[in-house]
């Protein structure tokens, strides 16, 4: 299984690519903030906004975050490196969950002091690739999904940081990285009561409605899968655009 090499041109958001160096330096953001990958010494701060925004998170991926070893193979693709071959190394060797960390994207925003104010988390659809593995399809496929589409798994901004455009900032970026590796689909959920839908639409991001379902399957296999948002769950996506 081979990935796709990346284009040469301008990112998808219309802005400069970006290398693996800035990433992890911190790109400018809002209110004099940077926004780059997390570092394990801010695992504690980044832990804490995660888990206000999400009550579900994969102990793997934060232990991975802590050894310093979460979404490091999506920085070495910003140099250029292939994430079919490592993928398909883990999966031989019976590490996919390990796999999934090292595919998953662990931002954080940080002050002028360099304090943690906003964090973000990006993962690998476990949804998806079991939906997958219950069809009629190869191997290879199911792998695929996990180098085509990713889930904001939670965004979060500290309370006193809140309104002055870090998570919009975190998002931003999350959706350049993605898409300039060619990621196909961003999705995620949040929860109903806390009506966030017009956010996410002025973030460039389709709100369903309750019951809709947006079909994750025929574009890797040909053969349809449905995604949706759970009870009380509504869902969000964004489709890379055409030619990008």
């Amino acid at each position: 299984m081979t990935k796709k090499k990346t284009s040469k041109t301008g990112s998808s958001a219309g802005l400069v690519r970006l290398t693996r160096q800035q990433v992890l330096d911190g790109v400018p953001g809002p209110v004099g903030v940077r926004i780059g990958f997390a570092v394990p010494e801010e695992v504690g701060t980044a832990t804490a906004l995660l888990k206000a925004a999400a009550d579900d998170l994969e102990t793997g991926h934060l232990e991975a975050l802590a050894r310093g070893r979460c979404g490091t193979w999506l920085l070495d693709a910003l140099a250029g490196a292939d994430l079919g071959e490592p993928l398909v190394r883990a999966t031989a060797a019976g590490e996919l969950q390990s796999a999934a960390a090292e595919l998953s994207l662990p931002l954080v925003a940080r002050d002028g002091d360099g304090q943690v104010t906003g964090a973000l988390l990006g993962v690998p659809s476990g949804t998806v690739v079991s939906g997958l593995s219950r069809l009629p399809v190869a191997r290879q496929r199911i792998l695929m999904s996990m180098l085509t589409y990713a889930k904001i798994k939670a965004v979060a901004v500290s309370e006193n940081a809140r309104g002055r455009g870090i998570g919009a900032a975190l998002l931003k970026r999350c959706v350049q990285l993605y898409e300039q590796l060619d990621y196909a689909l961003l999705f995620g959920e949040f929860d109903t009561g806390r009506d966030l839908g017009p956010y996410y639409t002025r973030q460039g991001f389709n709100v369903l409605r309750p019951g809709q379902a947006i079909d994750v399957g025929t574009l890797l296999t040909g053969v349809p899968l449905h995604l949706g948002a759970g009870p009380g769950l509504t869902f969000f996506y964004r489709w890379r655009a055409r030619g990008r």
